[in-house]
């Protein structure tokens, strides 16, 4: 997307050129050009997620046939090799799913799976307790331990400490 580089370039300097203060119509386009972005990036990680969910369904394919075979011969089948693809897939498409996840701005409760679009300190769901993670209460982005701010938003966090399990 080079016209989009081009067009925050040409933002930043008529930015500039008017004192430092933007213009509304211009944080409009890029809060669109924000969204548009992210819109891509949601596009290529349900891509990749297509092409592993695809991948795992073919190692399953192929590890039926060997034990089918296997039990055909009266011998016992040696799947390890697919456990472990099929495992190393899963936590590929684990991670994929929460990066949309941080994308679209959701959170998965731990206990009762609800998703939730507003972050506060219990699930409104089951209860659960969710600033035990490392998750920011106002946007959602995940943290790492121990930080006293969002790099996401820069929201302040309530905790501190050791915030993982």
């Amino acid at each position: 997307m080079p016209f989009v580089g081009l067009f925050l370039d040409f933002t930043s300097y008529v930015c500039s050129m008017n004192g430092g203060i933007s213009m509304p119509f211009l944080d409009t386009i890029e809060k669109g050009i924000t969204k548009v972005r992210d819109l891509g990036e949601l596009s290529r990680l349900n891509g990749e997620i297509a092409i592993r969910e695809t991948h795992r369904k073919e190692c399953f394919t192929v590890m039926g046939e060997k034990y089918y075979d296997s039990l055909k011969k009266g011998t016992i089948p040696d799947c390890t090799v697919l456990y472990r693809e099929i495992q190393n897939i899963e936590k590929e498409l684990e991670h994929l799913k929460r990066e949309i996840q941080k994308l679209r701005k959701i959170m998965i409760c731990p206990k009762c799976g609800s998703r939730l679009t507003s972050f506060g300190a219990f699930c409104p769901v089951c209860g659960t307790e969710l600033m035990k993670k490392n998750i920011c209460s106002s946007c959602g982005a995940v943290m790492d331990p121990g930080a006293n701010y969002c790099v996401n938003c820069g929201n302040r966090t309530l905790y501190t400490g050791i915030r993982g399990e």
